[in-house]
This record gives C-alpha cells, sequence and structure tokens, in this order.
C-alpha cells in the first residue's frame, strides 16, 4: 500500500480528494494539503512531515499541482533525502482517480511509473467533425 499526499495551489487538493471521494466514495491513506496565499516551499515541508509524522518509514506518493512550483519543490526537497517517497506533478482528475484507484495493489515505483505512462491518455480533445449531409444542410 502507497500512503498519498495531495498538494497543490489553494484549496485544490482537497477539491481533488472530495472529487475522488465522489467518484470512489470515501478513500483511505490519501491525505490533502492546503496552499495558501503566503506560505512557501519551507511550509509545505513542515505540513508534508507533519502529515507523514505517523507513518515516517512507510512509502509515500506525493502528487502535485505543477512542476516547479512549491508544492513541488517541497516535496522534491524531501524525497531527495528520502527514497521512500515519490513525487508526480501534473494532478488532476484522471490521475488523482488512478491513484485511488491502485494506490492498495500497485508499489510506489510501479504506481509512479504508471501514472507517468497513462499521464498522457488522460488529456484527449473531442471536436465534432460535420458530415457532408450537416454541411450541405448548413448552406440551404
Amino acid at each position: 500500500m502507497v500512503n498519498v499526499i495531495f498538494c497543490a495551489h489553494g484549496d485544490l487538493a482537497v477539491s481533488m480528494l472530495n472529487s475522488v471521494n465522489m467518484v470512489y466514495g470515501e478513500t483511505q491513506n490519501i491525505t490533502p494539503l492546503l496552499f495558501n496565499r503566503g506560505e512557501n516551499a519551507e511550509d509545505l515541508v513542515i505540513k508534508m512531515q507533519e502529515a507523514m509524522a505517523n507513518n515516517p518509514n512507510d512509502t509515500w506518493l506525493i502528487a502535485v499541482d505543477l512542476q516547479g512550483g512549491s508544492p513541488y519543490n517541497a516535496a522534491a526537497r524531501l524525497a531527495f533525502s528520502n527514497n521512500h517517497i515519490h513525487v508526480v506533478s501534473g494532478l488532476s482528475l484522471p490521475l488523482a482517480l488512478e491513484i485511488a484507484d491502485n494506490q492498495q495493489t500497485m508499489a510506489a515505483e510501479e504506481l509512479t511509473e504508471y501514472l507517468l505512462d497513462i499521464g498522457t491518455q488522460c488529456v484527449q480533445s473531442f471536436r465534432h467533425q460535420q458530415s457532408s449531409a450537416e454541411e450541405e444542410a448548413d448552406f440551404i
């Protein structure tokens, strides 16, 4: 099992967990962390350490919204000195659902690689293509 922290700008992490719970019901071992205006990466390091304090030797996946942002920098700082911590950026509802769906059955390394593999599948485009009949009807 992988313990998870969602950390993102504003209240996105809390909203993300609420959305995951709407789809799957109550999830376990996912902690959302707020990153409020006026805080910095050091504040987030402290929040992350506090969130992991009860299970410091467990494996953790910290999913953040934006690579290079303060949540990412804080998570990377912790992961640099602890090989039980893995970090992924690009937190979105599809990725959050995949994390919740697989955190019980995949090891952290496997889950991280899986998320990287499916990340591009989470962004799709839809554009209605008019048929010839529709195009002709538009001109009549």
